[in-house]
Parts: structure tokens; sequence; C-alpha cells
């Protein structure tokens, strides 16, 4: 059997790991054992939905995973109440903050229209200045359109996450979608949680994957090296 931790991956806006993990997936592949969730192979009907799909893959590896869910796939790893060895929230939050319900409802209205305008729209929103060369625009189809308005919705202020694995919690410092605070705040409703910042808008995979490697990896290999409550330092890799 191997000994290769087994690391799983939730995506977020566009519901598949090809689309937001297309960096960090394959670096992540060379220490551990890769699960990657997609949402577009099956009815995405509510949120309940989509954490029995997350449910199902942490369920199906030989031994507790490291849980690493990005943006909305961040808000249903937090819900994940199967054993972890460790858990690593990117880019979720605590609530949706108005710049999320914001988002959700310019996408519909943006797609509705046919509007050549929502490639445009989307990178604004999901991406730093400083992290623009790594723009892609979000998939412009029925997958999206349900992630994006399910993640206005997803609300994690009334779950118990006393009970979580140790967590790292990690922020973009320039995320307006799920903002800094709303990120901090998850941070602070996890009991055995520790937090890092990446300079990054919220498409933290694809602006700052080799940053985010490092933190990962580090973490999985020994979760509670800081203890709870810690605040990690940026490591250039």
């Amino acid at each position: 059997m191997s000994t290769t931790p087994t690391l799983v991956l939730v995506p977020g806006l566009s519901g598949r790991s090809t689309t937001d993990f297309p960096f960090i997936a394959p670096m992540l592949r060379r220490r551990f054992d890769v699960t990657e969730v997609s949402f577009d192979n099956q009815p995405i009907l509510d949120l309940n939905s989509l954490l029995a799909v997350v449910d199902s893959a942490v369920e199906a590896c030989a031994t507790p995973p490291v849980l690493l869910g990005s943006s909305l796939g961040a808000v249903l790893a937090a819900r994940v109440t199967r054993p972890l060895s460790a858990l690593v929230l990117v880019a979720g939050w605590w609530r949706p903050s108005p710049k999320l319900d914001a988002f959700a409802a310019t996408w519909a209205t943006l797609r509705a229209e046919g509007s050549a305008a929502l490639d445009g729209v989307s990178t604004v929103a999901l991406y730093s200045a400083e992290g623009w060369d790594a723009a892609r625009a979000l998939p412009a189809d029925s997958v999206t359109d349900a992630i994006v308005a399910l993640a206005a919705r997803a609300d994690l202020s009334d779950v118990d996450l006393s009970a979580t694995a140790p967590t790292l919690v990690i922020g973009g410092s320039h995320d307006e979608v799920a903002t800094t605070r709303q990120t901090q705040l998850l941070f602070g409703a996890i009991r055995d949680a520790r937090y890092a910042e990446l300079r990054s808008g919220h498409a933290v995979t694809h602006e700052r994957p080799a940053e985010l490697l490092e933190l990962v990896t580090a973490f999985a290999a020994n979760p509670t090296e800081f203890p709870a409550g810690s605040i990690i330092s940026e490591q250039s890799p």
C-alpha cells in the first residue's frame, strides 16, 4: 500500500478542478496521491448535492486525506464531517459578502443577455492587478451558472466548526469577492485553525500556485507545527 498522503482537491466557481487547479495540481502530484473533485458530471441541485460529491471522494480514500477546497470548494470542505488528516481552506468565507452577491447577480444578468462583457467582468472581479498575467475567464456555461448562484447562498455562520480537523485558512490580500474580512472570520470560527495570506485576488490557485504549494506541503507534513490561532507569514518558494 502506498504511504504517500492523499490530497483531495475541491474546486470553486467553475465547478471543475481542471479549470481551478491547472498549475498547482501537477505540482501537488509529485508529493501526494491527488484526487480531483469536479461537479460537471452530475445534476447540480443545491449545496447538499455538491457536498455529497465531496463526501464520496473523502470516503473513497484509504486513510483520512488532506482536504483542500478553494472558493466555494472551501465552504463545502469546511462542512465535511468525515475524518480528515488536515483541512486547507483557500479564499473561502464565513458568510457571503455583498460583493459576492453582486458578482453572482452580475454574472446571471450578463449571461442572460449573452453579453460579450462577461469574460472581462469576471476576470476583473476575480484577479488582482499583480496576478493579471494569469487571468482566465470562467467557463460561461450552465455548470458555472449554477455554481456561482449557489456560492452567493453558501453560508457557514450557522455551522458548528469546533470539531474540524487541524486547519489552514489561506486568504488573498486583494480578494474582493470572498473578501479578506470574510476569510479572516472563517479563520476565527474554527477552533483548530492557522491563517496565512498571499498577495492575490480571489483566484489564489492561479495567481500564486508556487507559494500555495509551499504552504500546503509544509502544513500537510506537520499540521500542528504552528499552534491554533497562529498567523503564518508568507514564505517565498
